[in-house]
């Protein structure tokens, strides 16, 4: 009966309590982006509905070899951040990589699209001002900071071990700071999940590049903690963080790769277990963590290490 109650309290859908709202107090520019959000979320709402109203529509013919090669070429997915097309490559929301890098903010004197720009087009289908990048910047900065226990967590595993697996054991060391999950289990309804949902997201991406500077520093480098510039982009700073080189030229590199690399579409192995991982409920933390798992595998990211 206990369990019962517990889901129960999760069932009502609507909008935001006024003390949910008030609990989740945001800084003006997450508030700009959640309302943009939220705003998406009613139209998605409403296309779900009219989309259901058709549900015996066929899309295609299964076939007995998609099935056994892992559904290849079987439509059985909706993602709308980015589309992967075999001659065009990818578009995120229905802009090609090279209108994006041409449209989207750029450091001072850049010309590579930042990657804070990429994350607001992609969540709200919008290229942002200049100003919003600004204050996204500032906002991963504000929330960048990592927990003690994570690097204590990251000191206790071998400098050999590949820095994939540490990367996914400091995403699984930030769980327990899960704002989701604390929500969850305190009884937030469903309506307020998703907004819960990116808070988490706000700080796993701020952490982070953090995190993985730390990790390089560790196992190529002679350890320490990387030197925090928060006078830099995202990016830029990540790069002056694995101090490989301090030149203009490896931070724009840096953010032109990590702007290419936002989003691809949602099929392929790391995106699709995010997502997958994700449907249970589990946070954000967990989804990344296997997410990662799967990204390590030689036919997906670890292809990067052996070209």
């Amino acid at each position: 009966m206990d369990r019962v109650n517990r889901i129960s309290q999760h069932v009502v859908v609507g909008a935001l309590s006024a003390n949910a709202t008030a609990a989740a107090a945001s800084s003006p520019v997450v508030t700009k982006l959640k309302s943009k959000i939220a705003a998406l979320a009613k139209e998605r709402t409403a296309l779900k509905a009219a989309l259901l109203k058709k549900g015996d529509t066929k899309i295609q013919e299964v076939t007995v070899e998609m099935a056994i090669n892992g559904a290849r070429s079987m439509k059985a997915l909706l993602t709308e951040t980015s589309d992967l097309d075999a001659a065009k490559g990818i578009a995120y929301r229905g802009k090609s990589l090279f209108d994006c890098n041409k449209e989207l903010p750029k450091a001072p004197g850049g010309e590579a699209g930042l990657p804070e720009g990429a994350f607001w087009l992609l969540l709200t289908g919008e290229v942002p001002s200049p100003e919003d990048v600004k204050a996204m910047t500032e906002e991963f900065h504000a929330r960048s900071s990592v927990p003690a226990e994570v690097y204590k967590t990251l000191d206790a595993l071998p400098k050999t071990m590949h820095p994939m697996t540490q990367l996914a054991s400091a995403m699984l060391s930030l769980q327990q700071f899960s704002k989701f999950q604390k929500k969850y289990d305190e009884g937030m309804k469903k309506g307020e999940y998703w907004e819960v949902a990116l808070e988490d997201c706000l700080d796993l991406v701020a952490r982070m590049p953090v995190v993985a500077a730390y990790i390089y520093q560790r196992t190529f480098k002679n350890g320490g903690m990387p030197k925090y510039d928060s006078k830099l982009d995202w990016a830029g700073n990540y790069a002056a963080m694995l101090d490989v080189n301090d030149s203009e030229g490896f931070k724009e590199a840096t953010r032109l790769y990590l702007m290419l690399h936002a989003d691809h579409e949602g099929g392929n192995v790391s995106a699709h277990t995010t997502q997958l991982v994700g449907s249970a409920l589990s946070d954000p933390y967990y989804s990344w963590a296997a997410g990662l798992c799967g990204l390590a595998g030689p036919l997906h990211g670890l292809a990067n290490q052996e070209c």
